[in-house]
């Protein structure tokens, strides 16, 4: 074999092995691109749905926010609602005459009695103190009525003046208020 030949030889094992080298190469190339390829698009899948869930976790947090927000207008509405009716009421209270209530004079004159030791005055408006009603009221043991201004119901004094007992109607709608006020809230509520 002559030199020419053998280098003839050899520039073709070179021409094929770098072929060979450079098709593996391409072939670990494509596969890196591909890996990296993948790779990429797994990323932009996690990161569209972080995305995506902080926009909806934003959209809960705002629309919490929103019917939290409603839910305290609403609260306040409804609180103004209560107040106006319990100051109309207690305006209404306040001017009721005692026939309107006579039927209770009696239990709310024993009741602010059982709260007062010894003598103890019942005071009623001057109108509601010459009442048939409170001639009844006055027949029970240690009781004076006076005429006095006060609104309407009945307002217990002890013999020194040191302890009252109110049980005007206004004083009563305002203890039964809360309870009131809750039954109110709910009927406010089914409509």
């Amino acid at each position: 074999m002559s030199i020419d030949a053998l280098l003839l030889h050899l520039e073709e094992d070179a021409q094929r092995e770098a072929a060979r080298l450079r098709e593996v190469a391409e072939e670990r190339a494509a596969d890196i691109i591909a890996r990296a390829v993948a790779d990429t698009a797994r990323k932009r899948a996690l990161h569209l749905d972080r995305v995506a869930e902080q926009r909806r976790a934003v959209g809960e947090q705002q629309v919490a926010a929103a019917r939290a927000q409603a839910r305290e207008q609403f609260l306040q509405v409804r609180g103004d609602v209560l107040d106006r009716v319990f100051e109309a009421g207690a305006a209404l209270l306040e001017k009721m005459a005692i026939a309107d209530y006579a039927a209770s004079v009696g239990a709310l004159a024993l009741d602010a009695a059982r709260y007062l030791e010894g003598e103890l005055a019942i005071l009623l408006s001057p109108a509601d103190a010459a009442s048939a009603t409170a001639a009844a009221v006055r027949e029970l043991p240690g009781v004076r009525v006076e005429a006095a201004d006060v609104a309407a119901g009945v307002t217990g004094r002890s013999a020194s003046g040191h302890v009252t007992v109110d049980n005007t109607l206004v004083a009563i709608l305002a203890r039964r208020r809360a309870d009131l006020a809750i039954d109110l809230s709910v009927r406010i509520e089914e409509r």
